[in-house]
C-alpha cells in the first residue's frame, strides 16, 4: 500500500476525531437559551471561522501549486489558517467572544488583502468579498464594530487603488493594464458597495437589536415576576402551614372548655338523678345539645379550612360504586331510594375528593327530605373537556333566592333545633370543585325538589386551561 493511500484512509478519521475534540466542550452549550442574540453570533462565528480556514488553505494550495509561490504569500496564507484553528480552540478555555469574533473577522480580511497582491490589485474581482466581511463584521461585533470594519475596507480598495495604478507590488492584472479610467471604476464601485451594504446592514442590524432588546426586557421582566411569584408561593406556604397550626391550637383551647362544660353537666345529672325534673332538665339537655353544635361547628371549620388543601391519589375511579358505597358509609335510612338512569362513567380523579363531593351532597337530599319515601336521582353528560353531574331529590325545594346563600359557609335555611346541621357541607363541596377547575350550581324552586348540578374536569391539563381562562 502506497503512502498516499494510506495518508488518505487516515486523514478522514483524523479530521473527524479533530473536530469532534473541538467540539466537545462547544461554548454554544454554555450559552444561556434565552440568550437569542449571542448564540446567533456564535452559530455564525463558528461557520465563518471554519469557512475562513477552508478559503485560507484553498488559496495556499492555489499560490503553491497553480502561481508555484513558495514565498512569504504562502506562509502568511498558511499561517492565517492556523490562527483561525488557534481562534476557535482557545475560545472555548477563555470565553472572550467579541475577541475571538474580531480576530475571525481580521483573518479573514487578511486573506483577501494577501490574495489581492497577486491576482490584480484593484482590478481584482475577490475584493468585493469585502461587502461580506462587512456583513458579517455588523452581525458579529455590531454597528460600532460593523463601522470600523467597513472604513478598514474602504481605506483597503484605495490602498489598492494606488498601489495598482503606482506600484509594480501587484501582479496578474489581467485586463487593461494602465488604463486608469478602470482603476477608478473599480474603485468608486467598490466604495459604493462597501458604502450601501454598510449602511443597509446597519438598519436591519439596529432594528433587529431593538426586537432583541424588547424580547430581552420582557424575559427579564417575567424572569423577576417568575421570581416573585416563587417567593409569594413560599410566603403562602408558610402562612398556610401557620393557619394549620393556628387553627389546630385555636380549636383544641375551645374543645376544652366545652368538654369541661358536658363534664360538669354529666355529673351534676348523676348527682341529682330523678330529682332533675322539669324545666331544669330541659335546659340541661339544651346545654348538651349547644355543647355538641359548638363542637361539630369547630370541626366544620377546620374541614373547610382543609378542603382546597386535603388531597388524595388520582386514580381510576368506577362512579357506579362510588355512589354506593358512599351512600352506604353516610347511612342512608330504609326510605331511601338512589336511582341512576344510565350508567356513570369511568373516570380518572382524586377519589377523595370526589367521594366528598357525593357525599356532602346526598347527605343534604338526605337531611332535608320532607318525604315519605326520599328519591335521590344521579346523572352524568360527557361534554369535550369536562362532565357535568347532576345529584337531584324529591325534597322540599329552595326558594331562588337563597340559591347563592346555601354555599356560603354557617348559612343554612332550617332552624338548627329542627335540624341539626353546621352549614359547612356545601361550601366545602363548592370550594374542592372550584379548586379543581369546575363550578357548582342550582336549579331548584319551592315543592319542586332539587338539582345540584357541577361541573369536574376530565383532566389536569383542561383544568390549567379553565383555570388560565379563567
Amino acid at each position: 500500500m502506497s503512502v498516499w493511500t494510506k495518508v488518505k484512509n487516515i486523514l478522514p478519521d483524523f479530521l473527524k476525531n479533530f473536530f469532534r475534540s473541538l467540539s466537545k466542550y462547544d461554548l454554544y452549550k454554555r450559552i444561556p437559551e434565552d440568550d437569542i442574540l449571542n448564540k446567533q453570533r456564535y452559530r455564525l462565528f463558528t461557520i465563518f471561522n471554519f469557512a475562513g480556514m477552508t478559503v485560507a488553505l484553498l488559496v495556499a494550495a492555489q499560490a503553491y501549486f497553480i502561481l508555484n509561490r513558495t514565498d512569504f504569500i504562502l506562509w502568511s496564507l498558511i499561517t492565517v489558517a492556523i490562527i483561525y484553528i488557534l481562534n476557535y480552540s482557545l475560545l472555548l478555555k477563555h470565553g472572550n467572544t467579541r475577541m475571538a469574533y474580531s480576530i475571525t473577522i481580521i483573518s479573514t480580511f487578511l486573506i483577501l488583502h494577501i490574495l489581492t497582491y497577486y491576482s490584480g490589485g484593484i482590478r481584482n474581482s475577490g475584493m468585493f468579498y469585502l461587502g461580506a466581511i462587512v456583513l458579517c463584521a455588523f452581525m458579529l461585533l455590531g454597528s460600532k464594530g460593523g463601522k470600523i470594519v467597513a472604513l478598514i475596507c474602504v481605506l483597503d480598495i484605495a490602498y489598492f487603488y494606488y498601489i495598482t495604478a503606482n506600484t509594480d507590488w501587484v501582479s496578474n492584472i489581467l485586463i487593461g493594464e494602465g488604463d486608469e479610467l478602470l482603476d477608478q471604476d473599480f474603485l468608486i464601485t467598490g466604495i459604493l458597495a462597501i458604502f450601501f451594504i454598510s449602511a443597509q446592514v446597519n438598519y436591519l442590524e439596529s432594528g433587529k437589536n431593538i426586537v432583541i432588546q424588547r424580547i430581552t426586557q420582557s424575559r427579564n421582566e417575567l424572569r423577576e415576576k417568575n421570581k416573585e411569584l416563587a417567593e409569594n408561593n413560599l410566603e403562602l406556604e408558610k402562612t398556610n402551614k401557620e393557619l394549620d397550626k393556628f387553627a389546630s391550637i385555636v380549636s383544641h383551647d375551645l374543645k376544652a372548655p366545652l368538654r369541661a362544660i358536658g363534664n360538669i353537666t354529666g355529673w351534676i345529672e348523676d348527682d341529682l338523678g330523678s330529682a332533675l325534673q322539669g324545666d331544669v332538665k330541659s335546659n340541661f339537655n339544651v346545654i348538651k345539645q349547644r355543647v355538641h353544635r359548638m363542637e361539630d361547628l369547630i370541626n366544620g371549620l377546620l374541614e373547610y379550612s382543609k378542603a382546597d388543601r386535603k388531597k388524595g391519589v388520582v386514580v381510576n375511579i368506577d362512579l357506579n360504586m362510588l355512589v354506593k358505597d358512599t351512600l352506604d358509609f353516610i347511612g342512608g335510612p330504609d326510605n331511601v331510594q338512589l336511582e341512576i338512569p344510565h350508567p356513570l362513567p369511568v373516570l380518572m380523579a382524586d377519589k377523595l375528593r370526589l367521594e366528598q363531593v357525593f357525599s356532602n351532597l346526598m347527605d343534604n337530599a338526605i337531611k332535608y327530605n320532607d318525604k315519605e319515601k326520599i328519591n335521590i336521582k344521579i346523572t352524568a353528560k360527557e361534554k369535550p373537556e369536562e362532565w357535568i353531574f347532576t345529584v337531584s331529590d324529591n325534597g322540599p325545594g329552595i326558594d331562588q333566592q337563597y340559591h347563592e346563600k346555601i354555599f356560603v359557609i354557617f348559612q343554612t335555611l332550617n332552624r338548627r333545633d329542627e335540624v341539626e346541621s353546621t352549614g359547612v357541607g356545601l361550601a366545602i363541596v363548592k370550594k374542592i370543585i372550584e379548586e379543581q377547575g369546575g363550578k357548582i350550581w342550582l336549579e331548584s324552586d319551592v315543592d319542586k325538589g332539587a338539582s345540584f348540578i357541577f361541573s369536574w374536569p376530565k383532566s389536569t391539563e383542561t383544568h390549567k386551561k379553565l383555570t388560565v381562562a379563567a
